[in-house]
Parts: C-alpha cells; structure tokens; sequence
C-alpha cells in the first residue's frame, strides 16, 4: 500500500495534494510535501552492440520479458563491466553481490519540500526494509541497481538513495554508483547517477547513459535514410486521420507495440506505465499515426495492423528499423524537418513549431511547442539507428 515506484502511481489524494510517503522504520512512514520521485530523461543514443556467448543457447527462442534476465544478458555480455568502467575484466571481471531484502540500518538525511527547494525535511532513518534489485562489485566499484523491464517517465528515489547509503555505510572505500536499468525494445539503458551530498537525498544527479543492443548492429547508413526521405509517397499530416503526435519517447512507443498481444483499451496503456489518461491516449494515438494499430470500429478498443504485426515479429534491428523510419518519413512535416536537418545539422524548435502550424490544422499556439519536442525527439530516433 506504500510502494509506488512514479508520481502517477500514488493515490488520487496524494496527487491532488501533491503528497509522497516514505518509511523512516520498519514499521512506520512519513507523508509529506517532498520532492520523491526525480525524472528519468531517456536519452536515444547508439546503442553499442555486444554478443551473448556462443555456448549459449537458451536465449534464442524466448523474448526476455522478465527484469532478472534481462540482468544475467547484462552481466554475460559484459555490459555491466562496461558501465563500471572494469579495466580488469578479463581477470576480475564483476560479479554480482547482494540482491534482496536488507534493513537500511540507522542514517540521518534530509529531502526537498515541493516548490520550495530552501525548505527541507529532515528524516531519521532506523531499519527501514530496503529491497535490492542488483548488486556488482569490482576492486574500486559497488554498483547498486534498480531495474525495470519498461521506460517510466519518473521514478522513486528511495529505491536507489536508500541502497546507495547503506552501501556507503560499509566502509569498503569503494566508489558506489547508483544506476537505474531499463530494457526495452531490445535496447539495454544504463542511467547513472550520482548524488551530489552524501546526506541530500535531493542531491541526486544524472551523470551519463550507456545503452547495449545484444547480437545486432544499428548502423543503417545515413544515405539509405535520405534515399527514404526522397523516394516516400508523401501524405499531408491532415489526410493520416489521426491526432499529430506528442510524444516525446520514441522507444516506449516501439515497447508498447510489442506488447499489445490482443486488443487493448487506453486504461490498459494507463496500467503498464502508469501514465494517466491523457498520456495513454497520446501513445495510443502515435501508434495509429504510424498506422501500427487502428480502432475496433464501435468499440473503445485498438488492435494491431498487419504492418504492426510485421514490426512485432522482427527484432530491433535495421530491417526492422528501415520500415518504421518509412512510416515517419512519410508524414509531410516529418519529411521537411528530416531533410532541413540533413541540410543544417541541427533543429531549432521554434521553427518546426511554425512549420507546424502552417500545415497541420489541429495544432495550435498552446501546442504546437510540444508537438515540435515530439518531432525532435522522433528525428533523434531516427539518426540513433543510423552510422555516425
């Protein structure tokens, strides 16, 4: 009743009031104004490729769909060494140490109170239960993971700050690193982050991001991608009879495709994310821009294409990746802002916002800002599956 890993996650009247609860005991909790949940900023960069060794062969029919394996792929393909920076990996190469249920032990720290960052709480820690989701320990590093087999918006704190001191209470005078783990789409996200004040659970910081791809390479060449732009049927974003996207995380979008095994209802969007309502329908309605999915006619309920039927059935890698960028490219204000990129190197948000506001009859002054982030963000996709 106490655990909820977002900020859409709590109850009604904790968002209404703008209330998060945290255990100071075993026990016992506090509710307050604080500022829990820090944002999780998923950044689309190459990802480096690594390979699962040949003597194995149990990952080769099955879809990693559970966060423990999504781990052990981790630790065998040697993406935690490469986090960790290991320079001894070939003889002492990480290892995993403590996972699991711990007690937090007796630690003082203080946290932020909501729109008003001068004013702190200051928390007496005494045995707290504190859960594990990975250890790795090298010479001079303890990692401490949290892990997720999806990419939320935002996260709880605690379920890193509170491994990251008990860790520090060791005395070990190793470097403890804090990391958030997301897989999806294939795609294996390392965001590191460091917390600024040992005793400032607000002191949190997002220092890099390291992202993996297993037995694949994404490096479809640049001019295969201009040669799509160029030779597309291209549809005005008015005829695509579906609202203009705005959404930002291109991954999640591809994540959600692959999980809708039969026809959905955008509360079930709302349950796997934890978004709200509003949100489900933004992802729901960019899976039909992309002509992914489409609604039951008289229903409240969407199904899968055949075109996104074929996106599910092949892996995260260029084939894959080469229809999906069609898809976008297709799209008019898609095209012209790919393009002025190619041609500029950069993107300026104010101008793809007017852009969209000249073609697009539904975009308006109160979105067209965001609408223009989401373009961005869709075009950073693109050029992350691309070579240099």
């Amino acid at each position: 009743m106490t655990k909820f890993d977002s900020d859409k996650a709590r109850p009604e009247i904790f968002r209404t009031n703008n209330l998060s609860i945290l255990p100071d005991t075993r026990g016992t909790y506090v509710i307050g104004q604080f500022e829990a949940y820090s944002d999780l900023q998923y950044q689309d960069i190459k990802p480096q490729s690594v390979q699962i060794p040949d003597y194995i062969r149990t990952f080769y029919e099955f879809e990693i769909t559970f966060e423990a394996i999504a781990l052990n792929v981790a630790q065998m393909t040697g993406m935690i060494d490469k986090v960790l920076q290991n320079e001894e990996v070939d003889s002492l190469p990480a290892l995993a140490t403590i996972t699991g249920r711990l007690k937090s032990g007796s630690f003082l720290y203080s946290i932020n109170i909501r729109d008003n960052p001068n004013n702190k709480y200051q928390f007496s820690l005494d045995n707290s239960q504190v859960e594990i989701d990975a250890g790795f320990e090298t010479r001079d590093k303890l990692a401490v993971i949290e892990v997720k087999n999806h990419i939320p918006e935002n996260f709880m704190v605690r379920q890193l700050y509170y491994p990251y001191r008990i860790f520090n209470n060791l005395g070990t005078d190793k470097v403890v690193m804090p990391i958030y783990f997301t897989h999806s789409d294939g795609i294996y996200a390392f965001h590191i982050f460091k917390f600024m004040e040992l005793n400032d659970y607000s002191s949190i910081n997002k220092v890099s991001q390291l992202n993996f791809i297993v037995d694949a390479y994404l490096n479809i060449s640049i001019e295969d991608v201009i040669a799509v732009a160029n030779n597309t049927d291209i549809i005005k974003s008015d005829d695509i009879h579906a609202p203009f996207p705005q959404v930002d995380n291109f991954n999640r979008i591809l994540d959600l495709l692959n999980r809708i095994n039969e026809p959905i209802k955008s509360s079930d969007v709302t349950k796997i994310y934890e978004f709200d309502k509003r949100q489900s329908h933004y992802y729901i309605s960019a899976l039909i821009f992309l002509g992914f999915i489409k609604k039951i006619s008289g229903t409240h309920t969407y199904d899968v294409t055949e075109l996104g039927h074929k996106i599910q059935q092949i892996p995260n890698n260029n084939t894959r990746n080469l229809v999906i960028i069609k898809q976008i490219l297709r799209d008019e204000c898609f095209n012209i802002v790919f393009k002025k990129y190619m041609k500029d190197s950069q993107i300026d948000k104010k101008w793809v916002a007017k852009l969209l506001l000249d073609r697009v009859t539904a975009v308006d002054e109160s979105t067209a800002g965001r609408r223009a982030g989401s373009v961005i963000s869709w075009i950073n996709w693109i050029i992350s599956v691309t070579t240099e």
